[in-house]
């Protein structure tokens, strides 16, 4: 659902495709060459599951010897209890992503366990996100276009 959001708000500046890490076989993303990666997960207590953490680690060896460096990295998680610790996002993608960028801030919110929905605020962070993401896109390009002429 987020991932879905996100891409409805950045489909406008960029080409995104959602999809499942299940079905994603990350050689795909490499083969495609893509610029931009965000990864989403649902995180209990600071860490994220083991099926993600295992994608990033094949995504990186087939990453890494294609020689794939993406403009920017960055995630959102979903977390399910009020715990205080940082997760350890950052410091994954930094040791599994070969990117120029690893974008903050990494989009943090909470499930409502009780009903199993986002909490009030959702949609707002989302669009915050988005927005910084879509500042991020646009100036990079802005820089990219000066350097090129």
């Amino acid at each position: 659902m987020i991932a879905e959001m996100l891409q409805d708000r950045l489909e406008d500046y960029l080409d995104v495709s959602v999809g499942n890490a299940k079905k994603i076989d990350p050689s795909f993303l490499v083969e495609e060459r893509v610029d931009y990666l965000i990864i989403g997960d649902v995180v209990s207590e600071t860490t994220q599951n083991l099926e993600i953490q295992n994608w990033f680690v094949k995504f990186w060896e087939i990453s890494k010897k294609g020689n794939l460096t993406v403009k920017s990295v960055s995630g959102f998680y979903v977390i399910l209890t009020d715990n205080s610790k940082y997760p350890l996002w950052v410091e994954f993608f930094q040791g599994n992503v070969k990117a120029e960028k690893m974008f903050p801030p990494i989009l943090r919110l909470k499930l409502n366990t009780a009903d199993l929905s986002l909490e009030n605020g959702t949609l707002e962070l989302v669009n915050e996100y988005s927005n910084d993401f879509i500042d991020f896109f646009i100036n990079n390009e802005k820089s990219f276009r000066k350097k090129k002429d």
